[in-house]
């Protein structure tokens, strides 16, 4: 089991490195042939004078499990993970643009489920963290104010993504409890104990590979001589149920109903 989430992550981290490459890859012959045929827009407080540019982009999340918008599952929480890719931005107007981007992305949540021991009727709790990971498609609509405000263009960014799941790593607490309750009981002299064992085990069979959303949030263009600053933070809502399978003790309802919603803030760069 060791090895296949060691094989896992040696993928992961080679994702990683090739998705920035890829995306300049393909968008770099598009630019050039945009600056051979004379295209060359002035500058209106947009990233660079050109309608295409590219870039590379870092980030943080906060994922979670949720039914809804905002509506969380009993005895879930959140996770913590990094987001790393590019992008490419046309501009429609000085003030309109549109973006796609190609991201390495982390998502997930807590899951705890309560099961019951085959052997001896015991009862079992797992406290499971799941950490998706994800290749994401953010196709973005970028509106942003006709003015900018000390060299600073505030914006509205919403678009749907698209992504597909590579692995699914769970990092989980499995605690065993034995007796007949779950607290000492004087009264009739029986006892429970409990042993807690902790490991890691890929979960990839119990995630649907294609997974859908719609992002929203607020963003900012500030230019720095030929290259622009991007700051986004915006929150990434599952459109599609993204898990197999049904929790026979009901504790988190059907299993299809999780959703993965994200917040991210990142910080990109024009080149």
């Amino acid at each position: 089991m060791m090895k296949l989430i060691n094989q896992t992550r040696r993928k992961v981290r080679r994702v990683m490195l090739v998705l920035p490459l890829a995306v300049c890859w393909v968008v770099a012959p598009v630019l050039a042939q945009d600056e051979d045929s004379g295209s060359n827009l002035e500058s209106s407080g947009s990233s660079v004078g050109l309608p295409l540019v590219y870039g590379a982009k870092v980030g943080l999340t906060s994922s979670g499990f949720y039914e809804g918008f905002f509506d969380g599952r009993q005895h879930t929480g959140s996770v913590t993970g990094f987001a790393v890719g590019g992008f490419a931005t046309y501009s429609l107007l000085d003030f309109l643009s549109v973006s796609a981007e190609l991201l390495y992305m982390q998502q997930g949540g807590t899951r705890v489920e309560l099961k019951e021991s085959m052997v001896d009727g015991s009862n079992i709790a797992i406290t499971g963290n799941v950490k998706l990971h994800n290749v994401e498609f953010p196709v973005l609509l970028r509106a942003g104010l006709p003015t900018p405000i000390m060299g600073i263009r505030p914006q509205l960014i919403i678009g749907p993504s698209i992504g597909f799941n590579m692995a699914a790593v769970q990092s989980q607490d499995i605690t065993y409890f034995v007796g007949d309750v779950a607290f000492d009981d004087e009264r009739t002299g029986r006892a429970q104990f409990s042993r807690t064992a902790s490991g890691s085990e890929n979960v990839r069979s119990e995630y649907r590979s294609m997974q859908y959303g719609l992002n929203i949030g607020l963003g900012a263009e500030i230019p720095t001589g030929s290259n622009t600053f991007l700051f986004d933070v915006r929150y990434r809502y599952g459109l599609n149920p993204i898990n197999n399978g049904f929790d026979p003790s009901d504790l988190l309802r059907d299993a299809t109903d999780i959703r993965s919603n994200s917040f991210m803030f990142s910080v990109g760069l024009t080149l």
